[in-house]
């Protein structure tokens, strides 16, 4: 690959693709989403570690010891599992809406409760059964639209004095509370109006309107044309310094909740085929082997490299990628800005993607149904994430070409 070659490309990326990179990354609604789904992850990996317990991929035998001991565990971690998975876009709307205001300068921890109270009353009451599925996965979007309504209406009742101002001598959250009033009254009243015009005409609440205008989006997003996109747009970023994987997963995020939410409950309900592939678990552990652009193989030819300093890159990032992080390697390399390396940075994890797709689409592999972070070490994920075939997941992590 010649200089002039890498030229057109380096420059086509920082024309076409790093503008629009860099206002992505400045905005604060896009950092408030991120910030949300990071609050919300440790109770999303507690809820989804109960999943293989709760549903177990083998039928049980009631009448035997295990049966019986599965009846009498089962009920005791259901809580666990419906407090964290099934509350998980009002942690969301609390998330995004505190961030948000942490941007804006405003109170934070009234903003995050308008925020929450915003989204309750725009997914409405609860059914006759007793529940609401638009607090679990279906009302992410929901969560994020109520929670950024809610603290712009604030923001600007803030901007234009609209508020009521108590003296300084008042302490301080006695003073942001009154000053919350009239916004929160606003905020509220809204809401109420708006669900209430759409239950009369169109016979739906808000949430639903929402779902349903998301729906096309969200089939579109889990394809394997979406895969590639999203991972050749992410590797083209980083190739030019620019942290990719932060921008890409910051806006596919709230569907690869929506993805994991819907193949629980599948699995719940007892389907043969859950409905979704790419979920994050697809993405970090099997586009991402040894950290981004797969180069995990590269520290294993740096290790038995003649060049010495080869070699003292390949030892300083070994136990890192194993966890994901091969930030070593990309700048010691270095592989950033690098001609020799563009094209297996860009393509290996591509190659991943179509191998680890056409499997899990034909069955060979199953489909995740749970989250685990990130950072797990290398191949232990892959099966974790899914129910079965554990020894085909650790199997194909080892033998794809990244």
């Amino acid at each position: 690959m010649n200089i002039q070659f890498m030229n057109v490309v380096v420059v086509l990326i920082e024309q076409r693709i790093t503008p629009f990179a860099n206002m992505l990354t400045r905005s604060q609604h896009i950092t408030a989403m991120r910030d949300s789904f990071a609050l919300a992850m440790p109770f999303v990996i507690v809820g989804s570690l109960m999943v293989p317990l709760i549903f177990p991929p083998v039928s049980i035998n009631p009448f035997s010891w295990f049966g019986g001991y599965y009846q009498f565990v089962r009920p005791m971690l259901l809580p666990t599992f419906e407090l964290t998975i099934g509350l998980v876009a009002l942690i969301i709307a609390f998330g995004a809406s505190a961030s948000l205001a942490k941007q804006y300068q405003l109170p934070e921890r009234l903003s995050g409760l308008t925020g929450c109270i915003s989204f309750l009353l725009f997914i409405g009451f609860k059914t006759t059964d007793g529940s609401n599925v638009y607090l679990g996965g279906l009302g992410i979007f929901s969560a994020l639209i109520s929670s950024f309504y809610s603290i712009e209406v604030i923001r600007f009742f803030y901007n234009k004095g609209w508020c009521i101002r108590l003296p300084d001598e008042v302490p301080v959250m006695t003073r942001n509370g009154f000053q919350l009033l009239v916004p929160l009254l606003v905020v509220m009243l809204s809401v109420t109006a708006v669900n209430m015009t759409l239950k009369l005409t169109t016979g739906m609440i808000l949430p639903g309107l929402i779902s349903e205008a998301f729906r096309p989006l969200i089939i579109a997003s889990d394809t394997l044309t979406a895969i590639l996109i999203s991972l050749i747009i992410c590797n083209l970023l980083w190739f030019v310094g620019i942290h990719g994987a932060l921008i890409v997963t910051g806006i596919i995020n709230p569907f690869w909740m929506t993805y994991l939410f819907e193949n629980q409950q599948a699995l719940a309900s007892g389907q043969a085929q859950l409905p979704h592939i790419y979920l994050q678990g697809f993405w970090d552990f099997y586009l991402l082997i040894g950290g981004i652009g797969s180069t995990l193989p590269l520290i294993f030819m740096a290790l038995r490299s003649r060049s010495r300093q080869l070699k003292s890159v390949g030892k300083l990032g070994f136990i890192p990628s194993l966890f994901n992080i091969n930030e070593p390697i990309l700048f010691g390399f270095p592989v950033i800005l690098n001609p020799i390396f563009l094209i297996p940075f860009i393509f290996v994890p591509v190659i991943n993607a179509c191998i680890a797709w056409y499997l899990t689409h034909l069955g060979v592999l199953d489909r995740a149904v749970a989250m685990l972070p990130w950072s797990m070490p290398s191949p232990l994920p892959g099966q974790q994430t899914a129910v079965g075939k554990t020894c085909l997941c650790a199997c194909l992590r080892c033998s794809t070409p990244g």
